[in-house]
């Protein structure tokens, strides 16, 4: 587990110029990180309760949340479907 790299691509991703490079081609965006295969999944899918559990900073995951479009009305009904498809 790599948190720092976790944490680092969501920061580096919804940086203005990259967000739409990163939403557009994910698998190609995380590459460029040190993240392993639950990490990539997590992030790709995306699935922001496994984010969280895997060590993403809580204001990191609810910017990621924004950069994907969604409502911040939103996030807590979806942190808690994300929550019950980790069963």
């Amino acid at each position: 587990m790599s948190r720092y790299e976790l944490n680092r691509a969501m920061y580096e991703g919804t940086q203005s110029g990259v967000r739409d490079r990163m939403i557009a081609d994910k698998s190609e965006f995380l590459a460029a990180y040190a993240l392993d295969k639950a990490e990539c999944r997590a992030l790709a899918e995306p699935n922001f309760a496994a984010i969280l559990d895997r060590g993403g900073l809580p204001n990191l995951v609810y910017r990621y949340f924004r950069a994907h479009g969604f409502r911040f009305q939103d996030f807590s009904a979806r942190l808690g479907r994300d929550r019950e498809e980790l069963g």
